[in-house]
């Protein structure tokens, strides 16, 4: 398995259509398949309402062909409001059912690969969300099963539950990561952190889920001058850090993002990257083997 997935999170708003099937042709004319999105993709794009992504990886394979990729798409964190994170559409049954349903529409797909449980929803029962999820997985709608931004004490209770009444396991984990480290109390909510508890957590599970990471790249922070680097970020031990793997980049004649998301899969995490351009693309998955640029 091609061991990165391709974030779409800005195709058709942020990244225009010719932008968007630049990098998904590219992508999987490289070797890769699976393809990261989400039912809110991206409703935080000034004239974004959620759903673009979806509708147009949707378009793009009914151009190129529903089975070139594998569709990983996530709901339940659609903002009711319009404007904020603090009022979700959550994980109720009538409500996944309605999500699923939609996305199929805009995917032009009669299934989804793995669907995630986007953001962790306290309003409702840990069994009714997942009864739900797992009866997608029955009717063959849903090939597989995935948590996002679920803490280390959920990732237990719901694993619990998921035993207890014999329910689908969920067998991908998705979570912010990088290389370093925000300084102490930084929130992103409704974004959860993979810290070291959360990642015993998720490797002493039964279920023994891919872990993917995402803002890895921290939207390019880290190929500039470390002093430089987000607030969230910004404190003298990132920068010495920061500042080691530019050198480390530079040494291998990469670029830093190319570094970082190696690195990355050589702990044992599968890493989701974005791209504003191919070259930019190929210039990140360098140091992949088996990643195929004759292709290209």
């Amino acid at each position: 398995m091609f061991p990165i997935v391709l974030g779409t999170a800005k195709f058709n708003t942020f990244q225009n259509r010719e932008t968007s099937y630049s990098l998904l042709d590219t992508f999987v004319n490289s070797g890769g398949r699976r393809l990261d999105t989400a039912n809110n993709y991206a409703c935080w794009h000034p004239d974004g309402e959620g759903g673009e992504s979806e509708t147009l990886i949707g378009e793009w394979m009914a151009e190129r062909g529903r089975d070139s990729v594998e569709v990983m798409t996530k709901i339940g964190a659609m903002p009711t409001d319009g404007l904020t994170y603090d009022n979700l559409d959550g994980l109720s049954a009538s409500n996944i059912k309605a999500s699923v349903d939609a996305c199929l529409n805009r995917l032009q797909t009669d299934r989804i690969d793995v669907l995630y449980a986007h953001v962790d929803d306290h309003r409702v029962p840990l069994l009714e969300t997942w009864t739900a999820m797992s009866d997608l997985v029955r009717q063959g709608i849903v090939g597989e099963l995935g948590i996002s931004n679920y803490n280390a004490d959920r990732v237990t209770a719901l694993e619990s539950e998921i035993l207890a009444h014999g329910l689908t396991p969920f067998k991908y984990a998705q979570y912010r990561y990088s290389l370093i480290t925000p300084n102490f109390n930084r929130n992103f909510a409704p974004q959860v952190l993979l810290d070291e508890t959360l990642n015993d957590v998720l490797h002493a599970s039964r279920f023994k889920p891919e872990i993917l990471t995402y803002s890895a790249l921290l939207d390019g922070h880290l190929e500039e001058d470390p002093d430089e680097l987000p607030e969230e970020y910004d404190n003298l031990l990132n920068i010495m850090m920061v500042e080691d793997m530019q050198a480390k980049a530079k040494n291998l004649d990469v670029s830093v993002s190319a570094f970082i998301l190696k690195t990355i899969s050589d702990y044992g995490y599968t890493p989701i990257t974005t791209s504003t351009n191919p070259t930019r693309m190929m210039n990140n998955l360098a140091l992949f083997t088996n990643f195929a640029t004759d292709k290209v």
